[in-house]
């Protein structure tokens, strides 16, 4: 009895001291690993949605913000509220030829006017804006004679005299209906514009968009890049397909359409979920067209009639910042968050909370999203380029980027719970170049605040982060300012 006593006494201690040894490394064990020698693709941009006919002249202060402050370099700007439907009645019965005493009419409504003030407010803050049409079309160029989708979509079991189908013989109408607008804009308000998405989530019919399935697409998008060259504005570079089911294959029809292709500018998807934008990215690659870019459109969380403060910080600070970086580790080159504002949603019928400022009585304050949205945008600027960043931590999702210069470095990441402490590693041929990291964090508690400077030694930085937090690492040098 005694000899055992004293083994389990000698085991006792033999643990109490391997015990902190084990959680020294576990803690060592939670690492981020940089490797600027693993380039990606190159950033375009960060971008913001905002619906065109809701600009006012006392939203200039927020705009200002979300450009000098934020760090939004791109917005996508739906002229027609959340419609494609303004040519109500044919201006005429020849497609070839357009009848502009109706559409002068048509454009200087003042809904299209609010538009025409913002965009001209963007280009003189330096911003070509993308234009992005949503919505139904005019319902005289719809048709039901369409068959079951052989694809996913948002709403099963829709009456085919409600999906809004594009009529193929209307294809060439639509085209001038749209070309139309975009020629009022450049040639009467004279915006500078370069990108323009000619339709939004055919899949999601309705509301949101005309059906148009992805056989179909091409087809659309063709008329359109048609008129386009007839009208003077070969210039403008198609946006497309917009899908909301971002595993739908609009892209693969496209691709193989090589004079359509001459127009495509950049492939565009929506995601609100954990799928994202990887398939997309292959397809493009594996092509004969792998340089262009695909950019993730819309995303943040729908989820916006929970008005909590936890539905904020948990959907639409972390899940959404968890969205914006797969989407980047997954290949996009931009991310465009979706919504600049609270406003009334016309496909909704309702006010919707979407925006990353709240805008009661038309005074405009910030959301916890926005801070969040901030440890992104405000960092990485264009020109900047994705490299390589791992993790074996579990509720971590890591992106990191490298600028103008080798020792221009910055990782942003989401923590959703697992570990606190964690060990920043670069390889040796670049450790010297840092010599500290900046932490900022946004949590339920801060606003992208910096919190502390991590000096490198012994080839890494250690730094501590809460349970939950969007967090950005901003690398120094000496040669730095």
């Amino acid at each position: 009895m005694s000899k055992n006593r004293t083994v389990l006494w000698a085991a006792a201690v033999v643990f109490l001291f391997m015990a902190p040894a084990r959680a020294q490394d576990q803690k060592a064990n939670a690492r981020i690993q940089i490797n600027p020698g693993q380039q990606y693709q190159v950033i375009q941009g960060f971008g913001i949605n905002y619906t065109g006919p809701y600009f006012r002249n006392d939203q200039k202060g927020m705009f200002d913000r979300l450009i000098d402050d934020l760090g939004i370099t791109m917005f996508r700007v739906v002229p027609y509220l959340v419609y494609s439907n303004w040519e109500e009645y044919n201006d005429n019965r020849d497609p070839n030829v357009m009848n502009w005493e109706y559409y002068n009419n048509r454009y200087s409504h003042p809904i299209f006017e609010a538009t025409w003030s913002g965009l001209h407010y963007l280009n003189s803050r330096g911003i070509r804006p993308m234009l992005a049409l949503m919505g139904p079309v005019p319902a005289w160029m719809t048709d039901d004679k369409v068959l079951p989708p052989q694809h996913r979509v948002c709403h099963d079991n829709v009456p085919a005299d409600k999906q809004g189908h594009l009529n193929p013989a209307m294809y060439d109408e639509f085209a001038e209906e749209v070309v139309s607008m975009l020629m009022y804009a450049r040639n009467h308000e004279h915006i500078d514009f370069e990108y323009f998405s000619p339709f939004n989530e055919t899949d999601c019919y309705p509301p949101e968009g005309p059906r148009i399935d992805p056989d179909e697409a091409p087809k659309v998008l063709e008329a359109v890049a048609r008129r386009l060259r007839k009208e003077g504005l070969g210039d403008v570079r198609l946006a497309a397909p917009d899908n909301a089911v971002i595993t739908n294959d609009y892209t693969g029809p496209i691709l193989k359409d090589d004079d359509l292709m001459k127009q495509v500018g950049v492939f565009t998807f929506h995601s609100y979920s954990d799928s994202s934008v990887g398939p997309q990215v292959e397809r493009v690659k594996a092509s004969k067209y792998p340089q262009t870019p695909v950019w993730l459109t819309e995303y943040g969380d729908l989820s916006d009639e929970n008005k909590t403060f936890a539905n904020q910080w948990k959907m639409f600070s972390l899940a959404a910042n968890r969205r914006a970086l797969t989407a980047l580790n997954q290949g996009a080159s931009a991310l465009f968050y979706f919504d600049a504002f609270d406003d009334y949603e016309e496909c909704m019928k309702r006010l919707c909370y979407y925006g990353l400022f709240t805008s009661a009585s038309q005074v405009y304050s910030v959301k916890k999203s926005y801070y969040a949205v901030r440890q992104l945008y405000h960092f990485v600027r264009p020109g900047w380029q994705r490299i390589a960043a791992t993790t074996e931590a579990p509720g971590l999702t890591v992106s990191a980027f490298q600028g103008p210069t080798p020792d221009a470095l910055v990782l942003v990441g989401v923590k959703e719970g697992g570990p606190n402490h964690f060990r920043i590693e670069l390889p040796p041929a670049v450790t010297g170049n840092t010599t500290s990291w900046d932490v900022y964090e946004t949590t339920p508690e801060l606003d992208c605040q910096k919190v502390m400077t991590a000096p490198v030694r012994d080839g890494g930085a250690d730094i501590e982060l809460p349970a939950e937090a969007v967090f950005t690492l901003v690398g120094r040098s000496d040669t730095q300012e």
